[in-house]
């Protein structure tokens, strides 16, 4: 396998597409600092998947998208593709060339592609799995994984021993067992509630599908019955039918016979009432043509008074027309003085505008030389600035010189570098030891605040015990008091059920009677109810229909008179007294007229007693006859200005009990507080239910927050020694580094000693750059000679420019009284056409007075005639007045005999319908006949239509699906025989008919549960022994290949150093896969100690060995190595190139780097740099050396 290109668009820097192809060998990737360079690294290491964005330099993974510059918006996604040439199919796909493509996008949407198709992350780490190459491996190595190398910690340092050794793959087929592991044991505990709940439910469902069918037995023998007694009481139902349609159609004979006579006198009567109105017609015409005769008098009345005004009104236009043409006869003398005026100023305007003209065309002329004069003296001055050019050429040259003699500086100070090399290195030591000592002051600083920090964290783990604590004892407390509140409650509920079910607070008339219901269904049949049960009052209106009732709330609700009339007799029978009975086809609604509502219309009305309570609509007709003319109203303020209004027509009823008969009576004052009352029983035990069900889910919840409090209990009491274990340990690692502190102090002191030996050396060289500096200072006064000359010449081009300055300040000068002769003459000539327009106006206002002048002249000519026709109009109408008053007294006349006949026809009238009336009564007798025989008749059809929804609802059965069951029955025994079937169905209780087949899923989910377990108990036991397995072949694999790294390190090491030795230390062999792993080193001259120890740039080519042991062990198919030579002085920089150069061979190189020896064993070079500010660019062509 060979990395052969790379392709980066919108990452990072690199805004525009950028393509790198790369051969094998070196390939070196140069740039200043800042020019991106390193982002190509970064590139590589995101496209193989990296997914921290602290690695890649950012604060979230959207920064690798190039972020846009001044000049250049931001883009909308970034992307990196690696080409690979896979000849030798190291990568596990059959493709020659393999392209790994990452995109994300602004939304944070990451897509990855091998080959250009869309795949997973995961795809993408599998491909690249123990092939040194990915996120993990250690084919990208800067100064980030250095650091881990460095790092103290086993996890940073462990992952590139664990690529290399081929383990990584065992590990993450290990940690998926594990996670997998993890899923099977919760997924047994899961599996284990859900089998105890079954466990709980089986034997209950059991029991309860027994019951069902035992019930479905008895229900079915019932039907049978229940079906044969329908039947029984249709047949007999049906004849009662028959019978009475035979009498209503008898009846309703002679009822006709009598409403025909009705219909006889009516259709006189009509008669006689139609001519009476066609009369009434007449006088109306003849009172409307009276009335217009009057109104036609009193208009041409009206029109004599508007004629004299008009003539008055006449003589007054005439006196101001004659005012208006005296006074424009004046205006127009006085416009002949004024239009000769105006004609001389427009004379005299002309003049002046001349004289203007003249002006303005000298100062023109003026303007024109000026601007002749200014033109030549610029042409002047562009000379001169050519000689200041030439000038500034010459202190040009100078400057090279000056130049030269700084290039022989430097060549002697290149010189004494060599010299000051050891005094260099001693400082470069002295300077890495006082780096070194800062260092450990600043962990052992750092360690002293985790020490604080331990302390605080172990005071909090103190004061979140104390929390929980007192939350468990809050908890506590709420569960009791729910429970106590919920057992009140129950017990409540509990006396008014007993209550509902003894019928407490009913007459004992009452009492007795729904008591013998229960046991007697014919009785029960009879009886719909106590008004009291059949309705639903709001809490609020409680007291108020309770007080507008009274007595009325214990009435019974039968449905008919003869039910009522049957269960009088059985009060009596029985002796228990007397009851009220409303029956549903008697009652009828009395309710509120329009008139009674309208009075209700002020402050503190709630509503009609019938509309705030609801009920089943067919008791409609006894709610609306006992509350349809109660008004509820807030206080008796409101009831009494009610009543004012209505004049004490109804009941009116206030929210505290106090009442408004009919009549105006009032009844009122305290209201006893009853314990229990019947109206309101219902609804305080539906919401005494709903009440318990919420403190008992209260009180689960609170023991579920205490069960929860409790395990927190448990980890918290674990933090708290965790705490205490973690300080403990962090006082140890102080002191610890208290003596680490001194031996670096140590070796400091003798650093000092030899940089002191080595600056001895320096004082030759300074000598010799002294003599340099000399001669430069010559060369720098020449220089300063000649900028003097140049400065003359600067100062005669600011004189000529000062003298132009004067000559254009002159000519502005000279261009505004120009502009201002310009202005007067613009100015003169707008007067000049003002003074025209005014004398234009004057002519236009003379010739229009002239016209007026002639038409009020005309006008006042004219008033005679018109007066004169207004005279004769005046005397027509005063004629017509006359003749019309003459008609209005004949039509009078004719009034007063119409009325005396229509006084007669009304006395005709009256006794037809005397007449009537009596026929009706006797037709009203035989329609009471007839209503009282279609009542029994809609008694018997309701009874009918009710024995056959009953058997609809019970049993979906109509007449006709009924008789293929029908059997001869003794009906009293068939009654008894209903009774004992459902006291039977009674005595099992609720009865679940689902539990049938409830129970028989929930058998079949309890073995197939109980099936599923035993399966995750042996998938738990093989995950167990694989992971086991595993583990195993990652200890002896990380062993066999740990061996050969650390061979191989120890040669590395002595390569790179010229000498020494170095080992790697397992801290604890028993557990090999997770102990720390040791770098032991010992440079040339010096004792073997531990790797934190050694000065920066001796650990920083430390670890280059270590990494260089391991791509010695496996060498992956390219290696980035990013500036991991920064630490290094040029002497080991060219050690590491060779080593590099050594490795080439097997494995493709890319170095980013900015030394020069890095650069010397490279075979391609690319240059990276920012022609555009923030963005990156391969600007140098490829070179191959």
């Amino acid at each position: 396998m060979r990395l052969t290109k790379l392709e980066m668009y919108g990452f990072k820097s690199f805004a525009r597409k950028t393509e790198i192809v790369f051969d094998d060998g070196i390939t070196a990737i140069i740039g200043p600092n800042g020019s991106g360079k390193s982002n190509i690294a970064d590139a590589v290491r995101w496209v193989l998947g990296e997914q921290s964005a602290k690695a890649l330099r950012g604060e979230k993974m959207e920064d690798v998208i190039f972020n846009g510059t001044e000049a250049k918006k931001p883009l909308s996604y970034g992307e990196v593709s690696l080409t690979f040439d896979n000849y030798d199919h190291e990568l596990a796909t059959d493709f020659n060339e393999v392209c790994v493509t990452r995109r994300i996008y602004r939304s944070g949407e990451s897509e990855y592609f091998i080959n250009r198709s869309s795949c997973r992350r995961k795809d993408i780490a599998e491909l690249f799995r123990d092939t040194g190459v990915g996120r993990e491996g250690y084919s990208i190595i800067g100064q980030g994984r250095v650091e881990q190398i460095l790092s103290a910690k086993s996890a940073d340092r462990r992952s590139a021993f664990e690529e290399a050794a081929g383990v990584m793959k065992f590990r993450v087929r290990k940690e998926e067992a594990a996670r997998k592991l993890e899923s099977t044991k919760v997924n047994m505990d899961r599996l284990s509630d859900i089998i105890k709940e079954l466990e709980d439910r089986v034997g209950p469902l059991e029991e309860q599908s027994a019951a069902a069918r035992e019930y479905l037995k008895l229900r079915d023998e019932l039907k049978e019955i229940e079906i044969n007694v329908f039947l029984y009481q249709y047949d007999r139902l049906n004849e009662r039918i028959n019978t009475l349609n035979e009498a209503i159609e008898s009846i309703g004979e002679e009822l006709k016979q009598k409403e025909e006579i009705e219909a006889a006198i009516a259709a006189n009567c009509a008669q006689e009432e139609e001519l009476e109105r066609a009369l009434n017609t007449s006088i109306s015409q003849v009172q409307a043509e009276l009335l217009k005769m009057t109104t036609g008098v009193e208009g041409h009345a009206g029109e004599s008074k508007v004629l004299s005004e008009r003539m008055e009104a006449f003589m007054r236009e005439k006196e101001q027309r004659q005012n208006q043409l005296d006074n424009n006869e004046k205006r127009y003398d006085e416009l002949a003085g004024q239009i000769d005026e105006s004609r001389r100023k427009a004379e005299e305007s002309e003049a002046e505008l001349s004289a203007k003209r003249t002006e303005a065309a000298q100062a023109a002329e003026e303007l024109n030389q000026l601007s002749a004069q200014a033109e030549k003296k610029e042409e002047s001055l562009e000379e001169q600035k050519a000689a200041l050019i030439d000038a500034m050429n010459r202190i040009a040259d100078a400057r090279i010189l000056i130049s030269r003699f700084e290039t022989m500086r430097q060549g002697l100070v290149a010189q004494a570098e060599n010299m000051a090399r050891n005094r260099a290195r001693a400082e470069e030591k002295r300077t890495e030891l006082k780096e070194e000592y800062a260092r450990a002051e600043a962990e052992h600083n750092k360690l002293l605040s985790e020490k604080e920090e331990r302390k605080r964290q172990r005071e909090a783990a103190i004061q979140r015990l104390n929390n929980i604590n007192q939350s468990l004892k809050q908890a506590r407390e709420d569960a009791r008091r729910a429970e106590q509140q919920s057992e009140a409650g129950k017990s409540r509920l509990k006396v008014l059920e007993e209550m509902k079910r003894a019928h407490e607070g009913y007459y004992a008339s009452v009492k007795n009677l729904l008591r013998d219901s229960e046991r007697d269904t014919a009785l029960k049949r009879m009886i719909e109810g106590v008004v009291a049960e059949l309705i639903s009052v709001p809490g609020e209106y409680e007291t108020a229909i309770e007080m507008s009732l009274g007595p009325a709330l214990q009435n019974i609700v039968t449905p008919d008179e003869n039910d009522a009339k049957a269960v009088i007799e059985h009060l009596r029978r029985k002796g228990y007294g007397r009851a009220t009975f409303l029956p549903i086809s008697a009652m009828r609604a009395r309710m509120l007229d329009q008139r009674e509502l309208n009075c209700c219309r002020v402050n503190g009305f709630i509503g009609v007693a019938s509309e705030l309570v609801s009920f089943d609509e067919k008791y409609r007709g006894i709610i609306e006859n006992l509350l349809g003319r109660t008004v509820i109203v807030s206080d008796l303020d409101a009831a009494i200005a009610i009543n004012r209004q209505a004049r004490a027509s109804f009941r009116i009823a206030t929210l505290k009990g106090d009442i408004v008969n009919p009549g105006g009576s009032m009844t009122g004052g305290s209201v006893q507080k009853r314990e229990f009352s019947i109206i309101g029983r219902e609804r305080e035990i539906e919401e005494l239910t709903k009440r318990t069900a919420a403190l008992d889910r209260e009180k689960a919840q609170r023991e579920e927050e205490y069960a929860r409090l409790e395990a927190s209990l448990s980890g918290a009491q674990d933090a708290l020694e965790e705490a205490g274990d973690a300080l403990h340990e962090k006082e140890l690692e102080i002191a610890t580094h208290a003596e680490k502190l001194d031996i670096i102090e140590k070796y400091l002191s003798e650093a000092e000693e030899a940089l002191s030996a080595a600056e001895e050396g320096e004082s030759q060289i300074n000598d010799d750059i002294a003599g340099i500096d000399a001669r430069y200072k010559a060369a720098t006064e020449d220089r300063s000679t000649l900028e003097q000359s140049n400065t003359a010449t600067q100062a005669d081009i600011r004189a000529a420019q000062q003298e132009l300055s004067s000559l254009k300040a002159e000519l502005t000068e000279c261009t505004e009284r120009e502009a201002q002769c310009r202005i007067a003459l613009a100015r003169s000539e707008k007067e000049a056409v003002a003074l025209k327009n005014e004398h234009d106006r004057l002519a236009k206002e003379e010739k229009a007075l002239a016209a007026a002048i002639e038409e009020d002249r005309r006008v006042i000519s004219g008033f005679a005639g018109r007066f004169m026709e207004l005279s004769g109009k005046l005397k027509e109408i005063e004629g017509s007045i006359s003749e019309e008053r003459q008609e209005v007294d004949k039509l009078t006349d004719r009034l007063h005999t119409m009325e005396e006949e229509r006084a007669n026809r009304l006395n005709t009238i009256d006794e037809l319908r005397q007449r009537r009336e009596n026929v009706a009564e006797e037709a009203k007798e035989l329609g009471d006949r007839l209503h009282k025989n279609e009542l029994g008749l809609n008694r018997a059809e309701m009874e009918l239509k009710s024995s056959q929804d009953k058997m609809w609802e019970d049993y979906e059965l109509t007449y006709d699906n009924a008789l293929p069951y029908r059997r001869q029955i003794a009906v009293t025994a068939s009654h008894i025989r209903i009774d004992e079937l459902k006291k039977a169905i009674r005595a099992l209780g609720d009865v679940n008919i689902a539990a049938i087949d409830d129970y028989k899923s929930v058998k079949e989910r309890y073995d197939e549960m109980s099936a599923q377990y035993a399966d995750l108990t042996a998938a738990k036991a093989d995950l167990s022994q694989l992971i086991d397995e595993l583990t195993r072949t990652m200890e002896n694999e990380f062993r066999r290949q740990f061996e050969k790294i650390q061979q191989n390190f120890s040669a590395t090491f002595a390569e790179l150093f010229g000498g020494g030795k170095a080992e790697l230390v397992l801290s604890d062999k028993n557990d090999i896969l997770n102990c720390n792993i040791d770098i032991i080193a010992q440079p040339p001259g010096k004792k073997l100690q531990l790797l934190s120890l050694l000065s920066g740039g001796e650990r920083a080519l430390t670890a280059i060995a270590l990494l260089f042991a391991i791509l010695k062990l496996k060498p992956t198919a390219f290696c980035i190595l990013d500036e991991i030579e920064s630490a290094l002085d040029e002497v080991n920089v060219s050690t590491v190139a060779q080593y590099v150069q050594r490795y080439s061979k097997d494995t493709q190189f890319i170095m980013i780097t900015h030394r020069k020896g890095s650069m010397e064993v490279c075979n391609a070079l690319y240059g990276v740099a920012m022609e555009e500010r923030g963005i990156s660019k391969v600007v140098s062509a490829r070179f191959n050396g």
